[in-house]
């Protein structure tokens, strides 16, 4: 049996535990930090008119080198991505599916960062052969009318826009005899060397050479215009194989031999998804933009051009557990730390459990995507596709991702600064998920067995809290949990400290203000988290553009009878960035509490306690209760940025 109020340490709940939902904020959170509070000591207090946000500075680009561990994707990557074949008219070649449609319903229902289109933005019939299409470098006016439209509505609407592409170029695109002419294709003697295999159009299409800098121009003219409207994703189809067969097969030779042709296909994609924020967001202007691309073939360096697909799976739960084979190889500096693959199975459709089971996994992965084919399905996997506990599912389950965005990024932003990297999310074999690294870690076993129920876990080292039921587990043993439909077997590493931000539809719809410290204390240690933060925007991190503050628990391990939590003063790392908070609402969720404390106090001065409605209901700016039913002790209080506090249960 769950123990009440177990579940809200990561989704909206009531006091008493039971689910509600929270537009706003999380657990506890009431709306955004007011600069109007004034409570504690001089040290701790937050003055009115004093809690202001940041603005960026020039880093020098001299600064603004990688240092070669794996660079950052922009901070909306992290939130959810929307693939489809769906189109601007809502055509039978779609199903029906009419994009900007789809983009209404998911930003008033549903969340999501990107909505991109398959290959149906060049030619809408995907049978027919469209044989001068692939690629031509335009929309197809016959279901996308007014794409410049389409997208500006799409940015209204707070998402990102993106298409795919693959290497090659179809005979009889206008652009054909000139490419061939200046040899930008891969060529054999004075004609394109043919790829094999083409699935769309011409089964034997000419490939642009990449090793060629003039081609590589050539190319990045005629994506410009795109990114010109607002693209600013690109999903980069075949493999290495298939690349290669102008050479293997067609008698070619590259430009350059010396170099890997998928590496400077996958740069050239990648610098055109920069082009639209360094043009229109002014900290991607001044300090660097990023770009972000989707292939799915490794490359030598190839984590220094965020973003990776794991390819089409089958939607079944056998296409999943090959998934996530698949995605456990991941991790490495020639593929990708932020990766994701086709939530739900791209061949076929999914029965509703698959979708859910599925959804649930990758609210754990670096990305997560939702995409399926065109052909044997309906193009898409948006959630109204499916029955209604499918939807009510996938909206708990987004809310938790975006809840712990400041979580997932900040462990994005310090495997980019730590040494070794610290992949944000790694495996334990090809079954098991761990999101962060050191004291504060979830693991996540993903259910791959139609009609399972239950799971049996088995644990690494450490102690381990059950999120669902509060129970801890010694590491090395197996724990036998339930697992409906609606719960992910989801594992808690006791000692962590999960910060979480208030509920979002997209990525910095609101700053993460209120903060919530999700905190398990390991009895007789002292644990830490280190929280980073930048604009999330711009390259500045690159040079120092980023700013971190520690959090530690004191659970006996100096003598305190108590739990004690430490909030460090934050620091900047050397630039001020865009977005940065003079000063925040603080809430701790302490687990684990047996019983009420006598009191708590910060700084040495007591905290008022308060009833649980007064606390929820955000009346007070001040406070804590005690929630009997889940073992929490809840404390609410504003913090400069500037000072440091320390929290104590007496």
């Amino acid at each position: 049996m769950r123990a009440a109020g177990v579940l809200c340490a990561f989704v909206a709940c009531s006091t008493s535990g039971t689910v509600v939902p929270l537009p706003g904020g999380g657990a506890g959170d009431a709306g955004h930090a007011e600069a109007s509070v004034d409570a504690g000591s001089a040290e701790t207090s937050v003055d009115a008119g004093s809690c202001t946000v940041g603005k960026g500075v020039p880093v020098p680009a001299t600064e603004r080198v990688s240092n070669g561990h794996p660079l950052l994707p922009p901070k909306w990557a992290f939130g959810i991505l929307w693939g489809s074949y769906y189109d601007q008219v809502g055509s039978t070649y779609a199903q029906g599916g009419n994009l900007l449609d789809a983009a209404a319903k998911l930003r008033a229902e549903y969340a999501g960062d990107l909505m991109w289109i398959d290959s149906s933005w060049l030619w809408h019939d995907y049978s027919a052969s469209g044989a001068d299409k692939y690629i031509c470098f335009a929309f197809d006016s016959t279901v996308f009318p007014d794409p410049q439209g389409m997208i500006a509505t799409l940015r209204q609407e707070h998402f990102h826009f993106g298409v795919w592409e693959w290497p090659w170029m179809d005979h009889g695109c206008q652009y054909f005899a000139t490419a061939t002419t200046d040899r930008y294709f891969v060529m054999n003697g004075t004609q394109p060397a043919l790829a094999m295999g083409g699935w769309h159009g011409d089964p034997n299409p000419a490939e642009f050479d990449f090793t060629n800098p003039a081609a590589v121009t050539w190319w990045t003219g005629l994506n410009a215009p795109f990114a010109t409207l607002g693209l600013d994703f690109l999903k980069l189809d075949t493999v290495a194989g298939q690349q290669e067969t102008p050479v293997t097969s067609g008698g070619g030779a590259f430009f350059d031999a010396t170099k890997s042709y998928t590496h400077e296909r996958n740069a050239a994609a990648y610098a055109v998804t920069k082009l639209w924020a360094a043009a229109n967001d002014p900290d991607a202007e001044m300090n660097g933009a990023r770009g972000f691309v989707m292939p799915k073939a490794p490359s030598p360096g190839n984590d220094q051009l965020p973003g990776w697909w794991t390819d089409d799976r089958a939607a079944t739960f056998a296409g999943m557990q090959s998934e996530m084979v698949a995605a456990s190889q991941l991790d490495t500096p020639d593929s990708a730390a932020y990766w994701c693959g086709d939530t739900g199975g791209y061949d076929g459709t999914p029965t509703d459990e698959v979708y859910v089971r599925w959804l649930e996994y990758t609210t754990f992965t670096p990305l997560q995507e939702f995409f399926g084919s065109k052909t044997d399905s309906v193009g898409a996997r948006f959630p109204w596709l499916y029955g209604t506990q499918a939807q009510q599912i996938q909206k708990t389950y987004a809310d938790l991702r975006y809840r712990l965005l400041p979580f997932r990024y900040s462990n994005a932003l310090a495997a980019y600064e730590a040494s070794p990297v610290a992949y944000p999310v790694t495996w334990i074999g090809s079954t098991q998920l761990l999101v962060g690294s050191g004291d504060s870690v979830i693991l996540v076993q993903p259910v791959t067995t139609a009609g399972a129920t239950t799971a049996s876990v088995q644990l690494p080292a450490g102690s381990w809290i059950h999120y669902w039921s509060g129970t801890s587990y010694p590491g090395g043993s197996v724990a036998n949990v339930a697992a409906p439909i609606d719960q992910e077997p989801i594992f808690v590493k006791a000692g962590a400290i999960i910060p979480m931000g208030p509920s979002m539809q997209w990525v910095d719809q609101v700053p993460a203000d209120p903060l919530t410290l999700d905190v398990y204390p390991a009895a007789g240690a002292s644990t830490s988290y280190t929280l980073y933060e930048d604009d999330g925007r711009s390259e500045g991190y690159l040079g120092g553009a980023y700013a971190t503050t520690r959090f530690s628990c004191d659970a006996g391990a100096t003598g305190s009878a108590h739990p004690v939590v430490t909030i460090d003063a934050q620091k900047t790392a050397r630039y001020a960035f865009t977005g940065q908070l003079a000063c925040r609402t603080y809430v701790l969720e302490l687990h684990g509490q047996t019983a009420a404390p006598a009191g708590v106090s910060r700084d040495s001065r007591a905290v008022p306690m308060v009833s649980a409605s007064a606390f929820s209901g955000g009346g007070v700016s001040e406070g804590w209760y005690y929630d009997a039913a889940a073992q929490i002790v809840w404390t609410r209080f504003p913090l400069a940025s500037s000072a440091s506090t320390r929290v104590s249960l007496e």
